[in-house]
């Protein structure tokens, strides 16, 4: 029997509480398996620090988890999460009150493609865990450029055995990348310094203007 095939947000929707664990409660399973979800964490961090007082926008915040992790580990003023799940937007506001960041976190349900930004910008734009599901990535890199001013941060998976895996357990569409792809994609905007970082399955992109 073929299984049923749910869009990204439905998929995302009902596990709210479980991505949220995978960071504040990981499991022996999760730091072994799941390490690349830590790695680029770490990276996004790192970039956060670079520029103090910065705003930064989190594109698939799920959880609110790195939203938090990001302000509480860096100078910036201010993190605006998108997300197309809105149990996940119930969550991220509820972890940032307990954590005491609230006034410095917003979260709104939406899609980053469809979102109308009018003028707005943001010094630092993270994307973890987006590209896996979505189809027009050249789409999603112009925006995501359009909005940023300083420094843009993507994870990336890449196809291989953790992919096929993904692929058999997941029930919403799942796309992968090659480091060439990634190379062509940044290419279409004004980028003058792409850094990469491997993590496990996958690589993280680190891209300043």
């Amino acid at each position: 029997m073929s299984k049923t095939i749910h869009s990204a947000q439905q998929y995302w929707n009902d596990r709210s509480d479980l991505f949220g664990n995978y960071y504040v409660k990981p499991t022996f399973f999760d730091r072994v398996f799941r390490k690349g979800v830590y790695t680029r964490v770490a990276v996004a961090t790192k970039v956060c620090q670079e520029f103090p007082n910065s705003s930064i926008l989190d594109i698939g915040s799920g959880p609110g988890v790195n939203s938090v992790t990001f302000i509480k580990n860096s100078s910036a003023n201010k993190i605006t999460g998108i997300d197309f799940a809105p149990n996940m937007i119930d969550y991220a506001q509820k972890f940032s009150s307990e954590q005491g960041v609230s006034d410095k976190c917003s979260f709104f349900e939406g899609n980053f493609l469809t979102h109308d930004w009018k003028n707005e910008t943001f010094d630092i734009s993270v994307a973890l865990g987006v590209l896996d599901y979505i189809k027009d990535a050249e789409e999603f890199i112009l925006k995501i450029n359009k909005l940023t001013e300083k420094a843009f941060v993507i994870s990336w998976p890449e196809n291989g055995l953790r992919m096929a895996l993904r692929r058999y357990r997941y029930t919403c569409p799942l796309f992968h990348y090659t480091e060439n792809d990634i190379r062509n994609l940044h290419s279409k905007c004004n980028i003058s310094d792409l850094k990469f970082v491997k993590s496990g399955g996958g690589w993280v992109s680190i891209a300043y203007k």
